[in-house]
């Protein structure tokens, strides 16, 4: 009988969701699709890396309001600033004044000294275009009701019988431009600007209105060193280092002031140089900031700065025909009025003519929380006068106007940070720096008390016929009258700076007009014009101005 061999079988284990066992030999198996993974209803993708960087804003406000693509490629910034201002004028025979003789102006008043929008645009960090339209100002057209319609018909002279005046105190909106340039950045040493913008001459004209400590430039800058304090033109500019250790402001003009292109053929050049030996570049380390303050050099003179300005220009008689510059006051009395009455009773208007010509300096010394700043230019400007009506057809006589303006500025930060505003002087083209905000939220943030003095002067003289032809009786200059023109301006203020962005400023002005009542003086008070002789009013050589603001800027 024979015993079947038992059969061994390998010990495998066969999971029941392990593979299926082989095909039998020679056939292929099908391909096999694995299940598709379950559907989740918000996906994580675990594969992208998450963000290790800070999320760049796109829109913001970090030193101003600012908007930027992704690649930060383009930039664009609103800006804007409203000044709202009251205005009391008191003693030289101000309230004395008659209303038809100028005393309508100076009267208490609130209004809205300035109200900007500005867009800018830095494109691709070489180009940046900004333009401003100032929409402020609310000026009272005609407010002695003596104005006549600018148009009247062809041959017809003014004061016919048939000839209406225009309406008295009515109300005068007006807009215009107030910056409009394009910059163009090719090394921080060299950029080209060109377009309406700030006349690169002096401190106080570089200085802005919006981080200006008075609410006004001072006198002898605004109203007779540099009264056109815009330009336009092109200027060509750059800063050496960070530090601005040297910078200049180099320009040609071919233009007669803000939004006024030039109706003759005669350039001006306006250059201006300013150096701070001692400046260095920002402490970039704890022991670099405290090695700054404990030098003494670094304490008193690492923002010094000097500075020299020179303008060189003409204007041709047979095409200029706009009045000179008045002198005014901070709230807009004229001192000095180019035009007056001859012997005949004509009305006399003095006009820009010939060379003109200034050049003077600069000094800003601040230390700790004080600060001193001064500058003076000597002026030189042909002049001729023309009967009204008549300023392109003859010329009555040639003069000049020549002297000196000059002022002192003195102010302290008795209370919080001090030089909230920055340092005056360097107007440029408003860049945001959004590398590092929390810096710029410690700048944003500082606020502190102002509070200034200042002493600023003209002393001047103007001579009708200086340059030649015959003086009328009433010339300035002609024998028995006087060709001098001397003011001088004393102030106190005090600015709250709430951040660089809002402010509240009061001031009291006080201007000095020497021997103006005995007709010794060509610049007058108010109550030099007054009619009544025996008015004790009219002897008077002082008046005084209170003011207030409260603006807000971006």
């Amino acid at each position: 009988m024979i015993v079947p061999r038992p059969v061994v079988r390998p010990n495998v284990v066969i999971s029941p969701a392990g593979p299926p066992p082989p095909p039998p030999a020679g056939k292929t198996p099908p391909a096999i699709t694995p299940p598709p993974a379950p559907v989740q209803p918000f996906p994580i993708e675990v594969d992208v890396p998450s963000r290790t960087e800070p999320r760049m804003a796109l829109a913001g406000f970090q030193g101003g309001i600012f908007l930027r693509d992704p690649s930060d490629d383009i930039r664009v910034y609103v800006r804007g600033r409203l000044q709202l201002d009251f205005h009391s004028f008191l003693g030289g025979g101000a309230s004395a004044l008659p209303a038809e003789d100028g005393g309508a102006l100076l009267a208490p008043r609130f209004f809205a000294r300035r109200a900007r929008i500005e867009l800018g645009a830095d494109l691709f960090r070489r180009w940046f275009a900004l333009v401003g339209v100032d929409f402020g100002g609310q000026p009272i057209t005609n407010p002695m009701g003596e104005a006549q319609p600018p148009t009247l018909p062809p041959g017809q002279a003014p004061l016919q019988t048939w000839t209406r005046f225009a309406p008295p105190q009515s109300v005068g909106p007006s807009a215009q431009l107030a910056n409009a340039y394009i910059d163009y950045t090719l090394l921080r040493q060299f950029h080209v600007m060109l377009g309406q913008h700030q006349a690169p001459f002096s401190l106080e004209n570089r200085t802005g209105n919006d981080v200006h400590p008075w609410m006004e430039r001072v006198l002898p800058i605004r109203a007779f060193v540099q009264p056109n304090g815009k330009e336009i033109g092109m200027t060509i500019w750059g800063d050496l280092n960070e530090a601005q250790t040297l910078s200049y402001e180099l320009g040609l003009f071919v233009g007669d002031g803000p939004n006024r292109p030039q109706v003759d053929s005669y350039p001006d050049f306006i250059g201006r140089f300013v150096v701070r030996p001692f400046s260095r570049e920002r402490p970039t380390t704890k022991e670099e900031l405290a090695e700054r303050h404990n030098s003494l050099a670094g304490q008193l003179l690492q923002r010094l700065q000097l500075g020299v300005s020179v303008q060189r220009g003409a204007r041709d008689p047979a095409f200029v025909a706009y009045d000179y510059p008045a002198i005014t006051t901070a709230q807009g009395f004229a001192l000095w009025d180019p035009r007056y009455v001859d012997s005949r009773g004509r009305l006399v208007r003095v006009l820009p003519s010939g060379a003109q010509n200034r050049i003077g300096g600069e000094l800003r010394l601040p230390i700790d929380r004080y600060e001193l700043r001064a500058e003076a230019y000597w002026v030189d400007n042909g002049t001729r006068e023309a009967i009204d009506g008549l300023a392109l057809q003859y010329t009555e006589r040639l003069g000049n106007v020549e002297g000196v303006g000059w002022y002192v500025h003195a102010s302290a930060w008795p209370v919080g940070d001090p030089f909230v505003n920055g340092d005056p002087g360097f107007s440029r083209p408003p860049k945001l720096d959004l590398t590092n905000p929390e810096i710029q939220k410690k700048q944003d943030e500082r606020r502190g008390l102002e509070v200034m003095a200042i002493a600023a002067g003209v002393q001047a003289r103007y001579d009708g016929a200086a340059r030649g032809d015959d003086y009328d009786a009433a010339t300035p200059g002609a024998p028995g009258r006087t060709s001098k023109i001397s003011v001088v301006q004393l102030g106190l203020g005090a600015t709250y700076w709430h951040t660089r962005f809002v402010r509240v400023t009061v001031n009291w002005l006080a201007y000095h007009t020497p021997g103006s009542g005995a007709g010794e003086n060509l610049a007058l008070v108010p109550g030099n014009l007054l009619g009544d002789a025996d008015n004790p009013a009219r002897s008077a050589a002082w008046m005084h101005e209170i003011g207030a603001r409260a603006a807000v800027s971006f």
